[in-house]
């Protein structure tokens, strides 16, 4: 018997903040450029200077394609970039909050806190996310109140 995945539908996707994408297209440039001239000029350090500008050509790639967040009817996953991706389950959080200076705070179940790295999140999407998690959060704690 086979086992049947359940297709996630994503609810909200959050999207990067176009400066940091520019910024990131416009390093990897000039470090593209750089190591075009330096094989032009038959220089060993450019197979050196390649390896980083891979490595940031892909990543840099990687940040266009793929949303800062997704908010499934479940769970959180936030993509910060090629090496680090989050995940946070709805059932496993009592409350979302947010401090002065704007930035979000989960609170598990047992009471425990966790500070959410928003780097590279559009601003404008900031408050998006929070209102998001908030409403999934409390549907799922009248669903937990209601089960038991």
């Amino acid at each position: 018997m086979k086992n049947v995945q359940k297709e996630e539908v994503p609810l909200i996707n959050i999207e990067r903040s176009p400066l940091l994408l520019l910024s990131g297209v416009a390093i990897c440039a000039l470090l593209v450029y750089s190591t075009y001239k330096l094989f032009e000029a038959v220089n060993p350090w450019g197979f050196i200077v390649m390896v980083p500008t891979a490595i940031l050509f892909f990543q840099v790639l990687w940040l266009i394609m793929n949303p800062f967040a997704i908010v499934f009817d479940d769970k959180v996953e936030m993509k910060q970039s090629l090496f680090h991706n989050k995940l946070w389950y709805f059932v496993d959080i009592k409350k979302v909050g947010e401090n002065k200076k704007g930035k979000l705070y989960i609170t598990y179940n047992d009471d425990e806190m966790e500070a959410m790295s928003l780097f590279g999140i559009r601003p404008s999407h900031t408050k998006v996310l929070k209102a998001e998690m908030e409403k999934m959060v409390s549907e799922h704690l009248k669903a937990r109140e209601l089960r038991g």
